[in-house]
C-alpha cells in the first residue's frame, strides 16, 4: 500500500503503518551503515510530540530548529508537526544577529537547537525556551502515543519559512500541510519514486527544496533516506557507494564537482585510457543527434569504477543548471533532470520527466499546478505565472509583499521564461535582472553568466549594466570568478589576467554585439551569497565605479 494523507503526521503514520519495520534514515561510518526504521524513528518522534505538549505548547505555535543535518533534526521536524505546531527552520550558517531577527520575527515560543547553539542561544535571553535537539529524557522513551492524535487539516500552517533573498530582506512565507503534501505527492507520481529508492540527503534541510525532497518524498513510498557525512566530493561519491543511493539531489554546484572528480581521474589515467574515454564521448555525442543514447552501456565500467552505478536519477534544483553539465552527465548514461520552483510553491512548479528529458527546459509543469507566461514580449518571454495547490498563503505578517506576488489566484514568480509547444518551461532570468539596451535589446544576465562560465577557465560569473564613461548609456561589464584547479593545471603559462582576457573574447566572438561584455575585472575572493548559494547581485552594484 502506498502511504497517504493529507498532513504531513498522517503521511508519515501512513509509511509508518506500511514500512515500520523498513529502513527510513541512516548514516555512514566508514563503509557501514547505521540505520533506523521507520518504526524507530516514529518511537522518536512520538517522545519528541510528547515532549512539547508537556511542556504546554499548543497547536499553532511557532517553534524554531536550528540545527546541521542529523537525524534529530528530521525527528525534531516530525515531531513539532505531530504536536500541531509550526516548525520554523534557521539556517545554521546565518549570523546570530539575524538568527535572533528569526526568532523575533516569528515570536517563536521554542527553539530546539544543536549542541554547538544550545549555551549560546540558552545565555542570549532571546525570548524563548531553549532546548538540545536529540536530549529526550529516559522518561520519555517509552510512548504509548499515537501519530494521529492532533486534530490538523490540510489548512492548517505546517511551517514558516524566513528566505533571505538575493536583496537582503528577509520574508517568511507561510506554507500549509496542504502545500507540501500536494507537492509530495506530484513530484512522486512524475519522478517515479519507488519503494526500494535511497535519497542522500545532502542539501541543507532548513531550505524547503531539500526538506520536501529529500527527506518527505521518501516518506510518500516508504523509502529510505541516507544523510550526507559532508559536502566534500569525495565523502559524497563514498556516501553514494556505501549506501548504494539510487536517488540524488542537488543544485548545479554539487554536479559540476562530481563531473570535475570524473575529468580529474580521466586526466589522470594512463594514455590509453584517456583516449578511449574520449573515444567513447565522442560516440556517445554523436548518438545523441540523432535521440540515441549509447551512454549507459559504453560507460557502464566507468560508473562503476567513480562509485555511482547505483543511481538511477538524478535530480537538479535550485539555480540554472548549466548545459553543459547536464549533457555531461547525459552523455556518460546518467538521468540528469532539472526542475524550478520557490520556497513559495513548497516548492516544486515544474521538472523533467525521466524518459522526456528536454535539455535546457526545467520541464513541464507539475500535476496540479498551472503556468501562464504573463505580458509576453515578440518572442513569447514574459513573468512565470503559477496557481495550484502548492502555492503559498502568503508572507507572514506581511499582506503588504503577499498583495505584490499573489493577485488573482495567481502566484507571480518574478522569473521570465517561456513555454515550449511541448508546454515544457525554459527560463531566462529574473525580470528585475533584465538590462534593457540603449537599442531596446533585452538582456538576461543569467545566460550570459551560465554561457561565460561555460569556459573551462570561469568558474563563475556575475554581469552587470555599467554607467559609461563618456556618459553615453550603459555597457555590459562582468566580474569573473577563474577557476583556481584550472589555473594549477594550465600550462600555457598565462598570467591569471590574460586567461581571463581570452575567455571574454572567446566569448564575445560567439555572442551577439549587444550582448558583448566591454570590460570586465577578475573577483580574487568568493562571490557574497545567500544560503541558497544564489550570488547577492546587491553588494556588487558599485564594483566598477
Amino acid at each position: 500500500m502506498t502511504p497517504c494523507g493529507e498532513t504531513i503526521p498522517e503521511l508519515f503514520a501512513s509509511a509508518v503503518d506500511t514500512f515500520a519495520d523498513s529502513v527510513y534514515l541512516q548514516l555512514r561510518q566508514g563503509d557501514t551503515m547505521l540505520s533506523e526504521s521507520y518504526g524507530q524513528v516514529a518511537r522518536d518522534v512520538l517522545a519528541i510530540t510528547e515532549r512539547i505538549q508537556r511542556a504546554g505548547y499548543v497547536k499553532g505555535d511557532r517553534i524554531g530548529l536550528l540545527s546541521e543535518n542529523s537525524a534529530d533534526w528530521v525527528k525534531t521536524y516530525l515531531g513539532i508537526l505531530g504536536a500541531g505546531c509550526i516548525v520554523v527552520p534557521i539556517d545554521s550558517l546565518m549570523p546570530e544577529p539575524e538568527i535572533e531577527n528569526v526568532l523575533k520575527m516569528a515570536s517563536t515560543r521554542l527553539l530546539f537547537c544543536s549542541e554547538r547553539f544550545f549555551e549560546r542561544f540558552r545565555d542570549a535571553g532571546v525570548a524563548c525556551q531553549v532546548i538540545q535537539i536529540g536530549s529526550l529524557p529516559e522518561a520519555l522513551s517509552d510512548v504509548k502515543g499515537s501519530l494521529r492524535t492532533m486534530d490538523l487539516t490540510s489548512n492548517d500552517i505546517a511551517t514558516i519559512i524566513f528566505t533571505s533573498g538575493t536583496t537582503g530582506h528577509s520574508k517568511g512565507v507561510v506554507l500549509t500541510h496542504g502545500n507540501l503534501v500536494s507537492n509530495v505527492l506530484a513530484c512522486r507520481r512524475v519522478c517515479e519514486i519507488r519503494h526500494e529508492d535511497n535519497f542522500l540527503l545532502l542539501l541543507p534541510l532548513h531550505h524547503t527544496f531539500a526538506s520536501t525532497v529529500t527527506m518527505l518524498l521518501p516518506i510518500a513510498t516508504g523509502a529510505r533516506a541516507t544523510i550526507a557525512t559532508s559536502y566534500r566530493s569525495r565523502d559524497v561519491v563514498d556516501d553514494i557507494r556505501v549506501s548504494r543511493v539510487t536517488v540524488l539531489v542537488g543544485v548545479p554546484q554539487i554536479f559540476e564537482n562530481i563531473k570535475n572528480s570524473i575529468e580529474r581521474a580521466v586526466d589522470s589515467a594512463p594514455a590509453f585510457k584517456r583516449a578511449m574515454f574520449l573515444s567513447l564521448l565522442m560516440i556517445s555525442r554523436s548518438a545523441a543527434i540523432f535521440g540515441l543514447k549509447p551512454g549507459f552501456q559504453l560507460f557502464r565500467s566507468l560508473r562503476a569504477k567513480a562509485g555511482l552505478n547505483s543511481v538511477r536519477l538524478m535530480v537538479s534544483g535550485g539555480a540554472a543548471l548549466p548545459l553543459f553539465v547536464n549533457r555531461f552527465f547525459e552523455n556518460l548514461g546518467f538521468t540528469l533532470i532539472q526542475g524550478y520552483g520557490l520556497t513559495e510553491c513548497s516548492p516544486v512548479l515544474s521538472v523533467n520527466l525521466p524518459g522526456r528529458n528536454k535539455l535546457g527546459s526545467v520541464g513541464p509543469a507539475l500535476p496540479g499546478v498551472r503556468l501562464e507566461i504573463r505580458n509576453p514580449n515578440e518572442f513569447g518571454i514574459g513573468e512565470v505565472c503559477a496557481s495550484g495547490p502548492n502555492v503559498m498563503q502568503g508572507y507572514f505578517e506581511n499582506p503588504e509583499a503577499s498583495a505584490q506576488v499573489l493577485r488573482d489566484g495567481w502566484f507571480y514568480t518574478g522569473d521570465a521564461g517561456y513555454l515550449d509547444a511541448d508546454g515544457y518551461l525554459h527560463l531566462t532570468g529574473r525580470i528585475k535582472n533584465v538590462i534593457v539596451t540603449s537599442a531596446g535589446k533585452n538582456v538576461y544576465p543569467e545566460e550570459l553568466e551560465s554561457k561565460l562560465a561555460a569556459h573551462p577557465a570561469i568558474a563563475e560569473a556575475l554581469v552587470l549594466a555599467v554607467q559609461r564613461k563618456d556618459g553615453k548609456g550603459e555597457q555590459l561589464c562582468a566580474i569573473l570568478k577563474l577557476d583556481e584547479e584550472y589555473l594549477e593545471r594550465n600550462a600555457s603559462g598565462l598570467p591569471a589576467e590574460d586567461i581571463a582576457a581570452e575567455a571574454v573574447k572567446s566569448f564575445n566572438r560567439s555572442s551577439a554585439s549587444y550582448q558583448s561584455i566591454r570590460e570586465w575585472r577578475v573577483l580574487n575572493d568568493d562571490f557574497h551569497k545567500t544560503s541558497t548559494r544564489k550570488i547577492k547581485r546587491h553588494l556588487y552594484r558599485d564594483f566598477f565605479k
